[in-house]
């Protein structure tokens, strides 16, 4: 094959020969760039919006926590208690149980009077500072759960308040 006389080339060869230089230059240069600025663009906002280890956790999860029907307060020694300023209202009866964080799911246990096993509640952290503690509810068994339970859940906010003082912690 050779050359196209010139006779034959179109007005636009050279034109068309530099559109073939760009879209060669896009492909081997410009794409990559940018599919490396992507990739690290999501790499930084994975790091950034991973969660601390789950002893982090536990320690900011310990405290008292207002959502829209009853505070919660969490102890250290790993048990929680719903409406911790009702204690003397209630007899000391307030609903309580065990609480441990796993893989930056908060797991809760407790027994209904009358039941012969717990019943449990796992809920993802999405996030937790020393005001704020939002979380979705993955999951729910045992008695007591409510019928109807869409899982799951939509994300709840709860908001730290001061911890009521309560007999133990004397």
């Amino acid at each position: 094959m050779g050359e196209i006389p010139l006779s034959l080339r179109s007005p636009f060869q050279g034109l068309c020969d530099v559109c073939l230089l760009l879209a060669a230059a896009e492909l081997c240069l410009v794409r990559p760039m940018r599919a490396a600025l992507v990739f690290l663009a999501l790499t930084f906002a994975a790091i950034a919006g991973t969660l601390p280890d789950d002893a982090v956790l536990s320690q900011r999860l310990v405290g008292t926590w207002r959502g829209s029907r009853h505070d919660t307060r969490y102890f250290a020694d790993g048990t929680w208690m719903t409406d911790p300023q009702d204690y003397e209202l209630l007899g000391g009866q307030n609903s309580h149980g065990r609480w441990r964080i796993e893989n930056a799911k908060l797991i809760e246990t407790w027994r209904f009077v009358g039941e012969l096993e717990d019943a449990q509640v796992i809920e993802e952290i999405i996030a937790i500072t020393s005001h704020v503690l939002k979380f979705r509810t993955l999951s729910q068994d045992g008695p007591g759960r409510p019928e109807g339970l869409v899982l799951p859940s939509g994300v709840y906010t709860l908001k730290r308040i001061p911890d009521a003082k309560l007999p133990r912690d004397k």
